[in-house]
């Protein structure tokens, strides 16, 4: 069954979730033993399956979205225009995926293809650099406890005491239930597992939408925000073995499997933006299977609503698939992850070619000196173990071999991009990695991204904005090679292109005399309609996102895009 999602989703904020997605891949890969068990381990139930389970499944699903269906078509028109109003989609069963998402007609490229709200949300499992209300997530300047006694950081306005109609009543009482110790001490524990205990307060029908979507045990080393509520000791009335911890921890298995990570962006006192990273529990958008090449892409709007949109044509009787990884990984690191986190290995088109569409995203530099223009590639990238072969000399490399060169390679990039100036990771990409990897390796085109999220406001050097430039013009190219179609990471590199290029302009026109047309009118190079396009394809991707660049719309009007 290959119904899981990766809580990647928010690739908002501009290049920055993007490189969120992106971050830099650790050295830990698995055995091609682990790779076998966690695919024996993958396989789905009939019973899940069968026509008449899965027909009282999608109605339980339509009645859940159609609750505020009428708002939202008041709005902004979220169901895609059809002849009887029904939706493009339906829900299938496939061979080598289980249950997944069919077109039940065409869908043309930029048609809304579902809108989904979370019938879970709250926060992820991990630190935040700020504190901020679990309730409504706004930035508190000072560690605030509510005075309910659950141990969660709550504003005044949504304490229990305060307000009794506030959101955070129900579930503040829900743990009050379980006699929380140490009342007066904050516990991030519980904060990690609050979107599961939220599951306490849907409805039965709610939760036995839940329950029906597919939920991977963790792995045998992993402890889970469950697990360690148990091992602290945080409850006196919260026995391991009672019937509320098995809910709890059927919906923490449900949450890894499927969740989306999406966020909300919140103004402290001091109108500075925070980006507050949450994980939803999407339960349409979780039922699109995984391709390498997916045929859409999502956005959040300012409801955290996911926005579903055909990135490639869909015809009817087609899979709608999404991606569950990170689209510039190479093949073996997207191998590793998918295994790992979604329990199952990907056999599409491009995990099949070792150069991946002409990209060579996962090539290896020949090692030989004399050999410059070779690539080591695996013979056989669908297994972790292949040998690995130079396209020119023929040079044979045994996989261990070829993943200490990427472990190398990933620690070049946490140590060269996380923490240094852009103008220390152009310096690094154009004299020393170079000469180690490949111009589109991942680790490369990791790099370039890190750059490109540096090189912006005023004041920057001419030269910074042409390597920002060209690293944008790269990576389009890379999207264009894979076949992406109008995928939203090519929506926040063509923004990042035309401001650069507006910017460059800019600081040409103090130099030089404007450009003349044939009417002898001054007209800046970038005001042609070649560089306009790739505002008008920002926008298009971008615009029905609730985290676009600010100045986006503004730029649309100043050029009058629409």
């Amino acid at each position: 069954m290959m119904e899981q999602t990766s809580e990647n989703g928010n690739e908002m904020a501009q290049v920055g979730a993007l490189l969120n997605e992106g971050k830099p891949i650790t050295s830990d890969q698995p055995s091609t033993h682990q790779l076998s068990e966690a695919t024996e381990n993958n396989s789905s139930t009939s019973s899940s399956s069968s026509p008449e389970r899965i027909a009282t499944f999608k109605r339980l699903l339509l009645t859940f979205l159609a609750e505020n269906e009428q708002q939202q078509q008041q709005e902004d028109g979220a169901r895609v225009e059809s002849g009887e109003g029904e939706p493009p989609w339906d829900i299938g069963v496939f061979e080598g995926y289980g249950r997944g998402l069919v077109a039940t007609r065409d869908i043309a490229v930029h048609d809304l293809v579902f809108v989904d709200r979370p019938i879970l949300l709250g926060p992820r499992v991990n630190n935040y650099e700020v504190i901020f209300c679990a309730s409504c997530y706004r930035i508190l300047k000072r560690l605030q406890l509510c005075s309910g006694g659950c141990r969660l950081p709550i504003c005044a306005r949504c304490d229990y005491a305060t307000s009794p109609s506030s959101a955070h009543r129900a579930e503040c009482e829900l743990i009050q239930g379980w006699q929380p110790k140490d009342a007066g001490r904050y516990a991030k524990h519980i904060l990690y597992a609050l979107t599961s205990i939220r599951g306490f307060l849907l409805s039965e029908r709610d939760r036995s939408i839940v329950l029906q979507m597919e939920g991977h045990p963790p792995r045998k080393e992993m402890t889970t925000e469950i697990e360690q509520l148990l091992k602290a000791g945080y409850f006196g009335n919260l026995p391991a073995d009672g019937t509320d911890v098995r809910y709890l921890r059927q919906l923490v298995d449900v949450l890894n499997t499927n969740a989306f990570e999406t966020s909300r962006v919140v103004v402290d006192e001091d109108n500075n933006d925070h980006e507050i990273i949450l994980r939803g529990l999407y339960v349409l958008g979780a039922m699109m299977n995984h391709c390498c090449r997916p045929n859409v892409r999502y956005v959040f709007d300012d409801q955290l609503r996911m926005r579903v949109y055909a990135s490639r044509p869909i015809r009817a009787g087609d899979q709608i698939l999404n991606n569950y990884s990170n689209i510039l990984w190479g093949t073996q690191h997207r191998i590793i992850h998918l295994c790992f986190s979604k329990h199952f290995l990907c056999i599409c088109e491009r995990c099949k070619d070792p150069t991946e569409f002409g990209t060579y995203l996962g090539a290896l530099k020949c090692v030989r000196e004399r050999c410059d223009e070779g690539r080591l590639l695996p013979v056989n990238p669908l297994k972790i173990s292949s040998i690995w072969r130079c396209n020119r000399c023929d040079l044979k490399l045994d996989n261990i071999k070829a993943s200490k060169i990427q472990e190398i390679a990933s620690r070049m990039v946490l140590n060269n991009a996380i923490k240094r100036d852009s103008a220390h990771i152009i310096a690094y990409l154009s004299e020393h990695l170079v000469r180690f990897l490949l111009p589109t390796n991942q680790f490369t085109v990791e790099l370039k991204l890190q750059a490109i999220k540096k090189i912006r406001g005023e004041g920057r050097h001419p030269d910074e904005l042409r390597a920002k430039e060209r690293y944008c013009l790269e990576i389009l190219d890379l999207l264009e090679r894979l076949r992406y179609g109008e995928c939203f990471i090519k929506g926040v590199l063509c923004y990042e292109l035309f401001v650069t290029r507006v910017t460059l302009a800019a600081l040409q026109k103090q130099q030089q005399q404007q450009q003349m047309n044939a009417n002898g009118v001054s007209v800046p190079a970038w005001m042609d309609e070649a560089n306009l396009e790739w505002l008008r394809t920002a926008w298009q991707i971008l615009r029905p996102s609730g985290n676009r660049p600010r100045d986006l719309h503004k730029l649309v009007v100043t050029y009058e895009i629409e």
